[in-house]
């Protein structure tokens, strides 16, 4: 689903017709101008190995029951500004080998119980500028190998190195989207 209008007043999958798709494993929604929530019924499609949410301004919520999506190994939830929470069955998603929560400005923390995610080898950060303090709970990632963050968060993931994953790579990725440069 691209460029489309119109979504946030549907209902893309109810539980039947959820069903009728026992084998899909992609679905992206990128630029959905009105999309404000996924509907819950998404996470009937057990199936699924990659959803992507990207460029969905209004998307505010994800559903609750994320964390049914047993099989899903990739989650990209680019440039989403208004999504301001994880839901915490997200840490349920022990296929989930790659998270993309960057340029999610408006997300102010991340689950407690991120440790439960045994495979996740790649976490993408960079320009969530609300998340203040990480969890702890980072530490505990043994599967993780790679973070993009930005500045904001840079010394966090720096001093968890440190101390609990040596072999963690952290690339630190300077700010695409700056309004500085309006005041000339």
């Amino acid at each position: 689903v691209c460029l489309c209008e119109g979504l946030g007043n549907m209902t893309l999958f109810d539980k039947a017709q959820a069903l009728k798709f026992p084998k899909l494993v992609e679905i992206n929604f990128d630029h959905c101008s009105d999309l404000e929530e996924l509907p819950g019924s998404i996470c009937s499609l057990t199936s699924l190995e990659r959803l992507s949410v990207t460029n969905c301004h209004l998307i505010q919520k994800l559903p609750d029951d994320l964390g049914r999506l047993r099989s899903l190994r990739l989650l990209r939830l680019s440039a989403c500004p208004s999504l301001s929470m994880l839901p915490p069955s997200i840490c349920r998603l022990q296929q989930l080998k790659f998270l993309d929560i960057s340029l999610c400005m408006s997300l102010k923390d991340l689950p407690m119980e991120f440790d439960q995610l045994p495979k996740l080898k790649m976490l993408d950060m960079n320009e969530c500028s609300g998340l203040k303090m990480l969890p702890k709970a980072l530490a505990k990632l043994r599967s993780l190998k790679r973070v993009i963050c930005d500045e904001h968060t840079e010394q966090q993931w720096l001093a968890i190195k440190a101390s609990a994953m040596p072999n963690l790579t952290v690339d630190v990725v300077e700010e695409r989207f700056n309004l500085d440069g309006l005041d000339d």
